[in-house]
């Protein structure tokens, strides 16, 4: 019972502190927002293309009033990679659909948020040509392939394996020549 109480008043107290923090945080997000849009010339780009043209610390909030939106579109499967630990056969189609309509609690597939940071990042180079260039990142990504030598598998190629003999010395440790 004294345990429980306990964390209770470290919970209050660490809550606490985060409403007195929450405030220069805010702030200080925010100037060095203004600070990098001025320096890098996205604030003129962002004022004529964004309809929201809100502070960092005020977008964070309006996602934060509604999470479960957000988790369950991360939640989605749209990549064609592999979950770690699911074998390929192990349900069926008609499974694997459904359980990809509805999301998967366990997956966190966060490639849109980096698509956008890689977006804004090529819109501060050069705002013309950042849409051309995003795509055919895209269309990079989707054709990558393992380079595999595929004349290698089933014995058509052969292997050379180096096996090295130990040294053969006489009674007297002078080197015996192999034959």
């Amino acid at each position: 019972m004294n345990l429980s109480v306990e964390g209770d008043e470290d919970w209050s107290q660490v809550s606490q502190m985060h409403m007195r923090i929450a405030a220069f945080r805010n702030k200080s997000i925010d100037k060095w927002q203004r600070k990098t849009q001025v320096t890098t010339g996205a604030a003129a780009i962002k004022g004529k293309l964004h309809a929201f043209n809100q502070n960092i610390s005020e977008q964070v909030a309006a996602y934060m009033r509604d999470p479960s939106r957000m988790i369950k579109q991360m939640q989605l499967t749209r990549s064609t990679v592999g979950i770690f630990g699911n074998g390929p056969a192990m349900e069926s189609t008609a499974e694997r659909e459904e359980s990809q309509a509805d999301g998967d609690p366990e997956l966190l597939d966060d490639s849109e948020f980096y698509q956008q940071l890689l977006k804004e990042f090529f819109e501060t180079i050069d705002p013309s040509s950042s849409d051309s260039a995003v795509y055919a990142l895209k269309r990079s990504q989707t054709k990558k392939r393992k380079v595999v030598d595929r004349r290698a598998s089933k014995s058509r190629k052969i292997r050379e394996i180096l096996k090295l003999k130990p040294l053969i010395t006489d009674d007297k440790g002078m080197a015996l020549a192999a034959s």
